[in-house]
């Protein structure tokens, strides 16, 4: 991510999205027992507050001010300490995106899920 915004913006919309996935599909088959949807609501829910809480991090600190060059070097210990941080942050995200997905598989019940896979295959 280029930044904090875009990071957030980028949390938001997916676990946005994920929920929308799922209500629709309650919404869409009945069936779907309703305790498992808003399970999986809850957990989409605290991914996202644990994430954007995450995304909140500071650079420790900055290169000494007496030193010649310091303003460029700071700007570079900043930039990848950034990179880093924002790239675990997000593997962690995928990783619980990847388990709820799995969650929301799950919850479907076998007739909803042989109707789909007929719907996609014509």
């Amino acid at each position: 991510m280029a930044n904090k915004r875009n990071l957030k913006k980028y949390v938001r919309y997916a676990c946005g999205a994920l929920a929308s996935e799922i209500r629709t599909a309650h919404a869409l088959f009945p069936e779907i027992d309703h305790k498992n949807v808003y399970d999986i609501l809850v957990e989409i829910a605290g991914l996202q507050t644990t994430t954007l809480a995450k995304a909140n991090i500071a650079f420790p600190g900055g290169a000494d001010k007496n030193e010649e060059g310091s303003k460029a070097k700071n700007r570079a210990a900043r930039a990848v300490y950034y990179r880093e941080a924002y790239g675990k942050l997000l593997d962690e995200f995928d990783a619980r995106v990847v388990e709820i997905v799995k969650n929301m598989n799950a919850a479907l019940p076998e007739g909803v899920k042989m109707a789909l896979k007929q719907a996609v295959s014509k």
